[in-house]
């Protein structure tokens, strides 16, 4: 049925969440595509159909008062209402073939702009999710899990990997001119200040040494740190590390 593939991945971009993305879903991406490809082609035709039964139509109309006015009234063993009804009957059956592909072409084109729809926001979804991800990780692309990364197309990859790039450049520009010897936290929300300062986090897999504001910490897996939140939010994004009782 019509609009069945597009509705289905539409679904699948409701599924996305804050933590979690489906598999990249190629082939049901393929099949809303080839649906409104073959949408557009059968506008194309109809609309060209269309336009040739209104020519025909006003042709035929056209031929018949040029008829009607040729051939005087009430000439014996003519049968002028007979064929009069006849002309009406084929001009009402064209009148209403035309009705039926205006219908047909309307809700073809309603469909093919609704399946462009779904298109665009199963792939904004989708950005949006990796946007959000690269700011949580301090836009070092190469944090992605790798389990996540198998989940994306390679055009969500790239994607990934430029996007990143683009705003630590534009990143770097900015706090080099407004704070050349500190750095800004761009991932802090700038209309509600953290309920936090600090959390207490548990190591599920070994991360090694890493750099606090006060200090070195050893995180090995098992341990628990009560730790600053924008030291160690990145490593609870991506599973390291297991905030303990997140208010």
């Amino acid at each position: 049925m019509l609009g069945d593939e597009a509705f289905r991945l539409a679904k699948e971009a409701k599924d996305i969440a804050a933590d979690h993305i489906p598999a990249y879903n190629e082939e049901q991406v393929r099949l809303v595509t080839q649906e409104t490809r073959y949408l557009w082609t059968r506008i194309e035709e109809m609309i060209a159909s269309l336009n040739t039964a209104v020519a025909n139509q006003q042709r035929s109309g056209s031929s018949q008062t040029q008829l009607g006015s040729s051939q005087p009234h009430g000439a014996p063993g003519q049968q002028q209402p007979s064929q009069s009804q006849a002309a009406n009957t084929q001009q009402s059956a064209a009148q209403a073939e035309i009705e039926n592909t205006n219908a047909q072409t309307a809700l073809y084109f309603l469909t093919l702009n609704r399946n462009k729809r779904c298109l665009l926001a199963y792939h904004h979804r989708r950005a949006q999710f990796l946007r959000s991800l690269l700011w949580t990780l301090h836009l070092a692309s190469s944090m992605i899990p790798a389990t996540l990364s198998l989940r994306l197309s390679p055009e969500e990859q790239n994607y990934a990997r430029d996007y990143a790039r683009l705003n630590s450049n534009y990143r770097d520009a900015v706090e080099n001119q407004l704070c050349p010897s500190d750095s800004l936290n761009w991932t802090a929300d700038g209309e509600l200040p953290p309920r936090d300062l600090f959390i207490e986090v548990r190591v599920v897999k070994d991360c090694g040494e890493i750099v606090t504001e006060n200090g070195v910490v050893n995180l090995q897996a098992g341990t628990q740190h009560y730790l600053h939140r924008s030291d160690v939010e990145h490593l609870v994004t991506i599973g390291y590390l297991e905030h303990i009782n997140p208010s």
